[in-house]
């Protein structure tokens, strides 16, 4: 009982269910009030020619009972038709039209009327009177009687007849109008109900994670009509929401992380100066956690900063501008650190926000002075070995000088000992001033082919090279580089000076060069074999001053470096227990 009781309640008080029935009902009213009035006009007919009827029977039996009498007579003996309650009043006319006489009420219908048409009458339904001729048998030829009626009754009775049908209308109609609102609830109501209850759950179920999808009442009945068009169409729209929500909240999650893996911290501000948004980097940098980072302002964590001078960078800033300025943050213990801030304005739900992305730069600005330290020192270090060089070449002269002296054999030792000393040394600041100068090149295009062919004289000349095989491997065809000739020539006597000093004798030196048309590089390789370089130290061997040999000075791999570097190229050292290979990458010049 509660259950159809819940049915019937929801039942007249849907809406729909409500509109559909109140226009159905309406609809089947207004049908039949179309329908009810030629009907009680209809009845009516009916019931006036039965009364004309019944008392034209009467009039013509008194007049049939009668001899041959006067018009007089007959008129009087016609008073007796009024005897008939219905019956008010009459008037009698010759057929020529002559008014013979008139006895109770007068009828409103004349004679002339009924000439024009014997079928003439006249009802009053206001006043209740009816006026007909009555056909008598006997007197038809000679005269015409008008009568007229109270129609009393028969108003009663059309009400009586309106009434019934009207009370049938009534119970039609409502049973119709019930009976379509049973079925609107069955067919519409109902699935709509259902609808509408699964689209509020699955407005919530939206923004919730959930580990399998939800069932729905309304998918569980298949409809074959536009309103299972409209249920299947939901269906469909939820999974599309729910896989677009998905993919939100996991690229959500993966910009999340991207954000806060940033090297960079990043801060959201609103135009109050009220930090609303930080990420992890930003945190730990400051200090503080998410939640306290974000109940401070920008003026917080930069003292020098005032409202005044962000409204005023905030007025200089339009979305899609960036501004790039050196401040200080202040962390939570109170400590500062030199940051370089990068801000800029965005719209997000109407609102225009700013966002600074800060990188601490104490290290930089450490290796900026640390830079200009060594600059410093670097020019220090030019300037000695300049003045250290006129004195030793002049100690060389001498040195040099006491070459053509008689000595004993003990001073001859000192004195080669010294002058190969001097010359090392001369050496090493010649090598210097060339790491300390500036690369500047002279470029000229040419082939790498014709530059190693060039270069054969010179690196056969190198001593170590006399003791080992070198094997020379040039490009198929041509390949055209802009490089420093002389400079690349001394690249390239380093590095095969350098392999044969790595390699035993008897080794095989291999000079190959190999064009990389999909990087457009070409690539020229040294490999020698002897002992393999531990991986540790292979970083280290283009470091100036590190070397691994005795007599080395650790600038000449250095020096070919900051050649290769210049060229725009790189230079790249691999080692292994098959031999080391020290590959030099130029770019190709391009055809114009």
């Amino acid at each position: 009982m509660p259950a159809q009781r819940q049915i019937f309640s929801e039942l007249f008080h849907a809406r729909l269910s409500q509109r559909v029935g109140l226009w159905v009902f309406l609809s089947i009213l207004a049908i039949e009030a179309i329908l009810l009035i030629p009907s009680v006009i209809r009845r009516e007919q009916e019931l006036l020619y039965q009364l004309r009827a019944v008392s034209s029977a009467r009039a013509s039996g008194i007049i049939s009972s009668l001899p041959e009498i006067s018009e007089a007579d007959l008129l009087q003996q016609l008073q007796k038709v009024q005897e008939d309650p219905i019956v008010l009043g009459g008037a009698l006319y010759h057929f020529n039209g002559k008014k013979i006489g008139q006895f109770g009420e007068k009828p409103e219908l004349s004679y002339s009327q009924i000439v024009r048409n014997p079928k003439a009458q006249v009802l009053d339904r206001l006043k209740l009177r009816y006026d007909s001729a009555w056909m008598m048998a006997p007197l038809t030829d000679k005269y015409t009687l008008i009568i007229r009626h109270d129609v009393t009754k028969i108003r009663q009775d059309i009400i009586a007849f309106v009434g019934r049908i009207s009370l049938l209308v009534l119970i039609i109609s409502g049973f119709v109008t019930l009976a379509t609102m049973i079925v609107i609830y069955i067919i519409v109501i109902t699935p709509v109900l259902r609808l509408r209850s699964d689209l509020l759950r699955a407005g919530e179920l939206a923004l919730e994670d959930y580990a399998s999808p939800p069932q729905f009442s309304s998918l569980t009945r298949q409809r074959r009509d536009e309103l299972g068009d409209v249920i299947t169409a939901f269906g469909q729209m939820y999974g599309q929401i729910t896989d677009a929500s998905i993919q939100r909240k996991a690229s959500a999650q993966r910009f999340r992380v991207l954000v806060d893996q940033a090297v960079d911290a990043i801060i959201v501000v609103n135009s109050q100066g009220q930090i609303i948004e930080a990420n992890q980097n930003a945190c730990q940098t400051l200090g503080y956690s998410h939640d306290q980072l974000l109940s401070l302002t920008a003026m917080d964590i930069h003292h020098e900063l005032t409202f005044d001078r962000l409204q005023s960078v905030w007025q200089q800033l339009t979305p899609g501008d960036s501004l790039t300025v050196d401040s200080t943050h202040v962390r939570k213990d109170g400590t500062t650190f030199p940051v370089e801030v990068r801000v800029g304005l965005f719209e997000f739900n109407d609102d225009q926000l700013m966002l600074a992305l800060s990188r601490d730069v104490t290290e930089r600005k450490e290796a900026e002075k640390l830079t200009a330290r060594l600059a410093e020192i670097g020019e220090l270090a030019t300037m000695i070995v300049h003045e250290v060089r006129n004195p030793l070449t002049t100690v060389l002269m001498g040195l040099n000088a006491f070459k053509r002296m008689d000595l004993t054999e003990r001073f001859q030792m000192r004195l080669s000992l010294a002058l190969e000393e001097a010359e090392r040394l001369q050496r090493l600041l010649n090598e210097i001033l060339l790491f300390a100068k500036q690369q500047k090149l002279d470029l000229t295009e040419m082939d790498v082919n014709h530059l190693i062919a060039d270069s054969m004289d010179s690196i056969k000349a190198i001593p170590t090279l006399a003791e080992r095989e070198l094997q020379v491997e040039p490009a198929i065809s041509p390949i055209l580089i802009a490089g420093d000739r002389d400079k690349l020539r001394q690249v390239f006597i380093n590095l095969i000076s350098n392999a044969c000093e790595a390699s035993p004798i008897g080794d095989i030196i291999q000079w190959q060069v190999k064009p990389d048309t999909e990087n457009n590089w070409v690539d020229v390789r040294v490999k020698n074999g002897g002992d393999p370089i531990p991986a540790d130290v292979i970083p280290k061997l283009i470091q100036p001053f590190y070397t691994t040999k005795s007599s080395g000075n650790g600038l000449g791999l250095a020096i070919t470096n900051r050649i290769v570097e210049a060229h725009q190229g790189t230079l790249r050292i691999e080692s292994s227990e098959l031999g080391t290979t020290v590959t030099v990458s130029l770019p190709i010049q391009t055809a114009h």
